[in-house]
């Protein structure tokens, strides 16, 4: 099997993590203090993070893709408590 390949299609692949610790700001600090991940065009690990029910995604205009993680994503990557309270005021 190669690295970063999801076993379970519910599970997420390595480099989704990253990328999903990093909309977080949790590659940079302890505690996750935003919520974003810009991109120029719709992204394929993003896309399958979205239909997994760990991100979701706007669209602002051409050039402007926007993924955002949900409560599952961020109690993927930093706790399992998470509340909703707490994942609203990041």
């Amino acid at each position: 099997m190669k690295k970063g390949v999801s076993i379970n299609k519910n599970d997420l692949t390595d480099y989704q993590i990253g990328k999903l610790k990093h909309a977080f700001g949790l590659d940079y600090s302890n505690k996750p203090y935003r919520n974003y991940y810009h991109c120029p065009r719709d992204n394929e690990e993003w896309e399958d993070m979205v239909s997994k029910g760990y991100a979701s995604k706007r669209i602002y205009g051409p050039g402007e893709v926007v993924y955002f993680g949900t409560l599952n994503g961020l109690r993927k990557v930093f706790r399992k408590n998470v509340t909703q309270d707490y994942f609203d005021k990041i």
